[in-house]
């Protein structure tokens, strides 16, 4: 996972691409919120005991596909569509990116550009590591 002293800026990257994006969230492996950025009308959207589901959700979903990366390839990232809100996971070393929307944008499209945006911060991350 990138260095936990930008992730604050990862997020920030991810919710400017698109005003549709209402959170962007930063889950370890077991679960638990590690960063998360908010647009002000969103910042309490859920309960913290159904937020805590959600996230650990999140990490189960992607790692349970990870069991099939040898057969089908490493999963680029996964589309939950509800009836009000779009949830799109990104699996990050052993974490998830989380980020939710509203339902005015296009999930694939988005997706793609916040894949693209995650790829490009961590291939930052690690020239100044080196």
């Amino acid at each position: 996972m990138p260095p936990y002293d930008s992730l604050d800026e990862l997020c920030g990257n991810i919710i400017r691409i698109n005003k549709n994006i209402q959170s962007v969230s930063v889950i370890n492996k077991m679960g638990r919120l590690v960063e998360t950025t908010s647009r002000p009308e969103h910042s309490q959207r859920f309960p913290s005991d159904i937020k805590e589901h959600l996230l650990m959700q999140c990490v189960l979903q992607i790692s349970m596909g990870r069991d099939f990366d040898e057969y089908y390839g490493p999963i680029n990232y996964h589309i939950s569509e509800r009836a009000n809100l779009t949830l799109l996971t990104f699996p990050v070393e052993e974490g998830v990116i989380l980020v939710t929307c509203n339902k005015n944008v296009s999930p694939i499209t988005l997706a793609k550009k916040v894949a693209l945006s995650i790829n490009d911060y961590i291939k930052q991350a690690s020239l100044i590591e080196m």
